[in-house]
């Protein structure tokens, strides 16, 4: 469903080819569309089941009317303009939903009448959610990568040193795969570096330019690009 290509998908979404607009909502939709949702139930209050429907919709209606064409990079980040759009469809759907219940029509997906002001400051929020789904993304085009190169030892070696609650020893990792605390040391420090390449392109596709990428690198990973 959604591209492998490395070109930057915002770019695409501001180029006016169709196609090549149509390729950047998918990538898109895979970054944002599990943070959407979140994003929905914690700041709208909406159950599981209403957010995946309102985050469906918002989509939906991207395609169709070309919404996140109308980002200006001046303006914003990214990421705060499509929460923004996001903030704006709750809104307007919640208020079709209460013209309809009010004219005799049933709501398929009810909000509360505010959002959580208790809940923490909505970019912040936004951004957690984001920062955790790319990581999660990261980590899974890590695995396919690092299998597709028969190195499978190597992807859960990352996985318990950097997913898991408690990281093993080395010495336990060594005996647990059946291989000496020099391999283990040599692997993972290869799956790291591999983790670097893969979050980096991941973070490439969603920013616009190299300016972007560097200070979003920055920002999600720490890591200097200009180094």
């Amino acid at each position: 469903m959604f591209p492998t290509t490395r070109s930057s998908a915002i770019a695409d979404l501001l180029s006016g080819d169709p196609e090549r607009q149509a390729r950047s909502v998918g990538v898109i939709a895979e970054a944002y569309w599990q943070p959407s949702r979140r994003y929905m139930q914690l700041r709208w209050r909406a159950n599981e089941t209403e957010a995946a429907d309102l985050v469906q919709s918002f989509f939906e209606n991207v395609v169709r009317r070309g919404l996140l064409a109308t980002y200006q990079p001046a303006r914003a980040r990214f990421r705060t303009f499509l929460r923004t759009c996001l903030d704006h469809h709750a809104v307007d759907s919640h208020r079709r939903r209460s013209a309809q219940r009010r004219g005799g029509g049933s709501a398929d997906v009810e909000l509360s009448d505010a959002p959580d002001q208790a809940a923490v400051d909505p970019d912040q929020l936004f951004e957690a959610e984001w920062l955790r789904h790319i990581m999660q993304l990261a980590i899974a085009r890590l695995d396919e990568r690092l299998i597709a190169a028969g190195k499978s030892t190597h992807a859960a070696l990352f996985r318990a040193f950097h997913v898991g609650d408690q990281p093993p020893t080395y010495a336990d990792a060594a005996a647990t795969h059946g291989c000496s605390v020099t391999d283990v040391t040599n692997w993972l420090h290869g799956a790291r570096k591999e983790f670097r390449k893969v979050a980096l392109e991941l973070l490439r596709e969603l920013t616009i330019d190299d300016d972007d990428f560097a200070a979003e690198a920055m920002a999600v990973f720490g890591i200097d690009v200009k180094r």
